[in-house]
């Protein structure tokens, strides 16, 4: 164990992109970030924080800011008890709630100089609703852009990524003063089949990675006013959702289960999903029985989702939507699928949101709210009502796949790829393996493995003068695989440079028939997307599963951050900015599915193309070392010009017609 993970530090050292060496007035600012993230229920104990809570007044700055009116509106409300309260449960699937958070997202992102913002962010720390605040907060740092850090979300609210076990013996813990590490368990038992594939939909990294995907993009992401639209935000949206749900089948046949099927209006949901897991205010999560059938809400109907659904599907078989204004918009070509993905999202762009509806964020309302439609019983949010949460619940899978079957209907009205469009003349791929790092001889053989990491739950409790923090951590389980590096090797008629795209399928379905690379090309999981510079003749590439465009490094917590940056600031050490900072990213661990212990088959499978003809070359380089592939370039031009998952996004007519000399695919084995 001790040998794989030096090998994946050295790895990751190798992979790491060039950064800036901070200096002191960045290493301040980032020292403060942290320091406004800790501990969120309780005042701020930062004495220079707390001084400028007392100090300075938002109201009696006014003229400091752009928008003064969205700032009296917000603190006059805030100071008046109009604005949810501390302590209460934040839901951003609730219109009030997120339009406050909205509101003060506002005034921080539009506070541009680095004083005013932090003063007005210290000042809503203490008197704003801590989810709120949190949520308002993270997103206008990372849309900042300066490089800055977040600690994970799991320190932040831990009792959104643990359960209710691990809570009670944290507190116990802390009453007695014992530094302690609490083992933690998946949810469900033995008897629950669902258990099978719960590491996957708990894994914190993919909680963390989903919840910042949508702070990424958050769906009331206004083009007009917050400066522009986000690049591909809809096609985005289906494919990061999309490449989750086909992993999550991966993991199911892993595991003996059959691929997870789609959510219907009109069928039971049949797994159920019991949380146990509560909310910081003492609040539990609402479980869901076995079987539940869905009902109408208050303020829209089941009756009223299958509409939006049925408008959606005559608008992909007639190959338009149609706008606010009536207007038809075709969806046949190659932005058809992100001017689809924002009307099912649907987000603030939406073509024509009063006639499409919201099916996706709806569907997450419905399903969470099932057990109490009516609010009869005054339940808390459940799991799906969170972005930090909702990965947890198996349905959130099912309705993924709900959506994944209508985007496939898109996808399958569009011309296949011709050979032309797929192929890149005078290059070849002669040799395509993968070893791992420990066993070169070892040829196309991968290994999963689960391994233990560890939450700090300091944020799960409230210290005072006689109940000082101690050392309490939650102990998880979490899949990962020994590092691999893929050999190629390429011919080339003459000098070029190329874009090498790896994916991995499934081999054969739950009944053990070898499924066909045609019907197999839409469940195919991105490994990686890189450039490579071809020399004429024969080149051998060599490329490590750490440095994949997919996945982000591994998380620092809290106090590990806040280290590095005091150890800089006392000249104790060095830190290093990285402005393409990202929070986004599949967790490394799960950047292949688990196999089986006899060893299972998968199609790995490459693809080279012209770089000159695919890349917006200025955003590739400034993010080629970030998770690109599913979480974009904030602030810039997606660095992929061809459709996102090509060649495998487009129906496949057969092998014969598709495959081209510039790839190739092999058969592997996955052995857990």
């Amino acid at each position: 164990m001790k040998f794989y993970l030096l090998s994946v530090a050295l790895l990751v050292t190798i992979a790491l992109a060039k950064k800036e060496k901070a200096d002191k007035t960045f290493l301040k600012k980032q020292q403060s970030i942290l320091k406004l993230t800790w501990r969120l229920s309780q005042a701020n104990d930062d004495v220079e924080q707390a001084e400028i809570s007392q100090n300075y007044n938002p109201l009696d700055n006014l003229t400091s800011y752009s928008n003064p009116d969205t700032v009296q509106t917000l603190f006059e409300a805030v100071n008046s008890g109009e604005y949810k309260a501390r302590g209460e449960i934040f839901n951003p699937f609730a219109e009030e709630d997120r339009k406050q958070a909205v509101e003060l997202f506002e005034v921080l992102h539009f506070a541009k100089e680095w004083d005013l913002f932090y003063k007005t962010a210290v000042f809503a720390r203490d008197r704003v609703n801590e989810g709120q605040f949190y949520y308002a907060f993270m997103t206008a740092v990372l849309h900042r852009n300066e490089g800055f850090v977040l600690p994970p979300p799991y320190e932040v609210f831990p009792h959104l990524f643990t359960n209710s076990d691990v809570i009670r013996q944290a507190y116990k813990a802390k009453m007695t003063q014992t530094p302690t590490i609490i083992p933690m368990n998946f949810t469900g038992t033995i008897r629950n089949l669902e258990q099978r594939v719960s590491y996957f939909g708990e894994d914190i990294g993919l909680n963390a990675h989903h919840s910042h995907w949508h702070a990424d993009f958050p769906f009331w992401w206004d083009s007009d006013k917050y400066g522009g639209p986000k690049d591909r935000q809809g096609e985005l949206f289906w494919y990061t959702h999309h490449q989750l749900t086909v992993r999550f089948d991966a993991e199911r046949l892993s595991n003996g289960l059959q691929e997870v099927e789609e959510l219907q209006w009109d069928k039971p949901i049949l797994e159920g999903f019991v949380p146990k897991a509560t909310y910081k205010n003492g609040q539990e999560f609402p479980s869901r029985p076995d079987d539940m059938i869905f009902q109408d809400l208050p303020h829209i109907t089941v009756t009223d989702m299958k509409h939006y659904e049925l408008r959606i599907r005559d608008g992909i078989a007639a190959g338009f939507l149609k706008d606010k204004e009536h207007n038809a918009i075709s969806l046949n070509n190659s932005d058809g699928i992100d001017i689809l993905g924002k009307a099912m999202e649907s987000s603030a762009d939406s073509i024509n949101p009063n006639y499409y509806g919201s099916t996706h964020n709806m569907a997450h309302v419905f399903l969470s709210k099932v057990t109490d439609p009516k609010n009869k019983y005054g339940l808390a949010p459940g799991v799906m009502e969170h972005f930090e949460t909702a990965t947890r619940g198996p349905a959130f899978f099912r309705l993924h796949k709900y959506m994944d079957f209508l985007f496939k209907e898109h996808k399958d009205y569009l011309v296949p790829y011709t050979r032309e469009e797929i192929d890149f003349p005078g290059v070849r791929v002669d040799r395509f393996e993968v070893k791992t790092i420990i066993d070169k001889a070892d040829r196309n053989n991968l290994v999963t493995y689960f391994d233990t990491d560890h939450i700090d739950l300091a944020n799960a409790m409230d210290t005072s003068e006689t109940a000082k923090d101690v050392e309490i951590k939650a102990q998880v389980s979490r899949l990962t695989h020994i590092p691999f590096n893929y050999e190629i090797e390429v011919s080339a008629n003459s000098a070029a440079t190329a874009v090498a795209r790896v994916f991995l399928m499934v081999k054969n379905n739950w009944y053990g028939e070898e499924v066909k690379i045609e019907e197999a090309g839409w469940g195919a999981m991105e490994l990686d997307k890189f450039s490579v510079k071809l020399f004429s003749g024969l080149n051998t590439i060599n490329r490590s599963s750490v440095e994949s465009s997919v996945v982000l490094n591994e998380r620092k917590g809290y106090k590990q951050l806040l280290a590095a940056v005091e150890d800089a600031l006392e000249v104790r050490g060095e830190y290093f900015v990285d402005k393409q900072q990202r929070h986004c990213g599949l967790p490394r661990g799960l950047l292949i599915p688990k196999g089986t212990s006899e060893g299972m088959a998968f199609r790995l499978f490459v693809i080279f193309t012209d770089y000159e003809k695919d890349i917006h070359a200025d955003s590739f380089k400034s993010g080629r070392d970030s998770p690109h592939s599913y979480c974009g370039i904030l602030g810039d031009k997606y660095p992929d010009k061809r459709p996102l998952g090509f060649p495998f996004d487009r129906k496949i007519q057969s092998w014969e017609l598709f495959e081209t000399e510039n790839m190739k695919d092999i058969e592997i084995t996955i052995k857990h």
